[in-house]
C-alpha cells in the first residue's frame, strides 16, 4: 500500500445496480464486460455507431429517469422501489432540518464566540487548553472536552451542550465531540502542542455508505449524452452530446433546472470519444456562478463578489502512474470537475484525457487504496498565500453492512509566500506543518458506517491531528480569519435560503417522478 497507489478488492456483484459516482455520491451496478486498458480516443467518426445505445456498452438507456438509481438505497426483494423511497423520503427530511434550518441553545452559541472562527482553530487549539472560559469537561488523562447533542425539533435541528460524549439516543439524533490533550503534560503554562479530535456520531434510519456506494454507480451509467457521432476530437467544445445529456436533465429535472440555470452558467458539461470498444464518457464541467443572480441575496453576493476574484484551488485523485481518476478546480470563480466513465464505470485518464487503464465497477470493491492531492491560494493585495501538497492517502473498507473510509496525510504540506516572506513564514510555520503531518500518527480523517440488528444505522465521524502551537502564524490567521468575519452569520442564512430555493426544486421533481418510479414494483 504505496503512495500513490490503487490497490483493489473485488467481490461479486450482490446486488444488480446501476451506480454513478463520485460527482454526486456513490451509486453502482452489474459489472459489464472489461474493456482493453490504455485505448486512444478515435480522431474520426465511427459510421458503425447509431444512435440505439447497445445495452453491453454498460450506460443506462436514455429514457430512463433520473432518480431511478434511488432504488439502490434498498435491498433487493419485494416492493423494493417504495423501501428505497421511504428510505429517501427520511434523508431528504433530516437533510432540510440540518443544513438549512439549524438552531444553536445559548450556550452553544457562547461556546461558538469564545472559540477562533473556524479556519484559525487548528492553528490556535493549543492555545484553547488553558481558556478557562470554555466551559471544559476535564478528565482525568488532561482531556480537556466539549460535549454536542443534536436532535430533529419540529422544523428544525436543534444544538445544545451534553454532560457526557456517549452515542445518540433518538433516530436521527447526533452527539458531536470536540477534545484536546497535551501530548506530553505541561509543567506549568500552556501546552507546546495539543493532539486535537472532533468527533460525531449519528443514528440513522435511512441507509448506509455501502448503499450510497451503490446509488452512486447506477448514477454513473446514467451520466452520458447521445453517445452517438459525430464524435469530440478534442475536450471541451459545447455539442450534441452537451445538448444532449442536459436535456435530459431538463427532462426529469425542469424545476431543478431552471432554478440551476439561473445562477450556473455551463460553458461545456461532457465530452464523447469513439474507440475499438465502444464509446466513453469524459465528464468535463465547466461552470461559473452567475454573480448578477445573488444580488436578491445582498449580503452573501457581496461576499462572494469579494472572495471570487482572491481563491483558486484544485484537488485531483491519482493512480500510482500519475493518471487521474477525478480532478476538481475552483480559480477565481471558474467551477471544473472531470473524470470519465466507460462501460457506464470509472476508468483512469492521462494528462492528454486518454483512457488509462481498466475501468473500475464500484459495487464490486470490497477494499481498496488511493491518494489524493490538492492545492489552494488566496491573494491579498496583490500577494499569494497558500498551501501546496495537501496529499492524503485513503483506505476504502466494505465488508458486510459496515463501510470506512479512512484518510491520513502521508506528506508535509509546503507554504506559499511571496520571495522574501517564504522563509521567514517557513521557519515559523514550519514545525506546525511537520508536526501536523508526522505527530501523534499524523492528520487522520475518519468516516464509518454500521447496520445495526435493529436495522438502523451508526454513523460515525473522526478528525484527529496533533496541532504545535506557533504565535506567529496569528499572521497567517489572519487571513482565515479575515474571510470567516466577512462569512457571518447573515452570509451564512442568506446561503442556506438559496440551498432551500434548489432543494424544494429538487423535491418537486422527485415528487413528479415518483408515481412512474413505484410503478416498477409491480413489474
Amino acid at each position: 500500500m504505496g503512495n500513490g497507489t490503487i490497490h483493489l478488492g473485488f467481490r461479486r456483484a450482490h446486488r444488480p445496480a446501476m451506480f454513478s459516482a463520485l460527482a454526486v455520491f456513490l451509486i453502482i451496478t452489474t459489472v459489464p464486460r472489461v474493456c482493453r486498458s490504455g485505448e486512444k480516443k478515435a480522431t474520426q467518426p465511427s459510421p458503425r455507431v447509431s444512435a440505439t445505445i447497445p445495452a453491453d456498452w454498460g450506460f443506462a438507456a436514455p429514457e430512463q429517469n433520473l432518480f431511478e438509481p434511488i432504488v439502490q438505497l434498498a435491498p433487493p426483494g419485494p416492493e423494493r422501489v417504495s423501501r428505497a423511497l421511504q428510505i429517501f423520503d427520511r434523508n431528504l427530511e433530516y437533510q432540510r432540518r440540518i443544513a438549512f434550518h439549524p438552531e444553536l441553545s445559548p450556550e452553544v452559541k457562547h461556546v461558538r464566540e469564545l472559540a477562533p472562527p473556524r479556519q484559525a482553530t487548528l492553528i490556535r487549539a493549543a492555545a484553547l487548553y488553558d481558556l478557562e472560559d470554555i466551559p471544559w469537561i476535564k478528565l482525568k488523562d488532561g482531556t480537556h472536552e466539549i460535549c454536542v447533542s443534536g436532535v430533529p425539533r419540529s422544523k428544525d435541528y436543534y444544538y445544545s451542550l451534553a454532560k457526557s460524549c456517549g452515542p445518540p439516543e433518538v433516530t436521527q439524533g447526533f452527539t458531536g465531540m470536540f477534545a484536546i490533550k497535551p501530548p506530553v503534560m505541561p509543567t506549568d503554562g500552556a501546552p507546546s502542542s495539543v493532539i486535537g479530535e472532533l468527533s460525531g456520531q449519528l443514528l440513522m434510519n435511512t441507509s448506509g455508505l455501502g448503499d450510497i456506494v451503490d446509488a452512486l454507480g447506477a448514477i454513473f451509467q446514467e451520466t452520458h449524452g447521445d453517445l452517438a457521432p459525430p464524435w469530440d476530437t478534442a475536450p471541451g467544445h459545447f455539442n450534441h452530446h452537451d445538448r444532449a445529456a442536459l436535456d435530459r436533465i431538463k427532462r426529469d429535472l425542469p424545476h431543478f433546472w431552471g432554478e440551476l440555470e439561473h445562477y450556473v452558467d455551463i460553458k461545456n458539461y461532457l465530452d464523447e470519444f469513439d474507440s475499438p470498444s465502444g464509446p466513453y464518457v469524459l465528464f468535463n464541467l465547466d461552470a461559473t456562478i452567475k454573480e448578477d443572480a445573488l444580488k436578491p441575496f445582498p449580503h452573501l453576493y457581496n461576499f462572494y463578489h469579494k472572495l471570487v476574484p482572491a481563491v483558486s484551488g484544485e484537488a485531483a485523485i491519482y493512480d500510482s502512474h500519475g493518471h487521474y481518476w477525478m480532478r476538481n478546480g475552483f480559480d477565481h470563480g471558474r467551477i471544473t470537475m472531470t473524470f470519465m466513465l466507460r462501460h457506464g464505470m470509472l476508468t483512469p485518464f492521462d494528462e492528454h484525457f486518454a483512457p488509462a487503464g481498466d475501468s473500475i465497477a464500484l459495487s464490486a470493491i470490497t477494499h481498496g487504496t488511493y491518494r489524493t492531492v490538492s492545492w489552494a491560494h488566496i491573494q491579498s493585495l496583490s500577494l499569494t498565500f497558500g498551501l501546496d501538497n495537501l496529499s492524503f492517502v485513503t483506505d476504502y473498507v466494505r465488508d458486510g453492512d459496515a463501510t470506512t473510509l479512512t484518510n491520513r496525510m502521508d506528506a508535509i504540506p509546503e507554504l506559499v509566500a511571496p520571495i522574501g516572506i517564504h522563509q521567514v513564514m517557513d521557519m515559523v510555520a514550519g514545525e506546525f506543518m511537520r508536526v501536523l503531518a508526522q505527530g501523534s500518527g499524523g492528520l487522520t480523517t475518519q468516516i464509518s458506517t454500521r447496520r445495526r440488528n435493529d436495522g438502523l444505522y451508526d454513523y460515525n465521524g473522526l478528525f484527529r491531528g496533533e496541532y504545535h502551537y506557533s504565535p506567529t502564524l496569528e499572521f497567517l490567521a489572519g487571513f482565515g480569519d479575515s474571510i470567516a468575519k466577512k462569512h457571518n452569520e447573515v452570509v451564512r442564512k442568506e446561503e442556506r435560503n438559496l440551498g432551500e430555493e434548489l432543494f424544494d426544486a429538487f423535491i418537486a421533481d422527485y415528487n413528479n417522478a415518483r408515481p412512474k418510479l413505484i410503478a416498477g414494483d409491480a413489474k
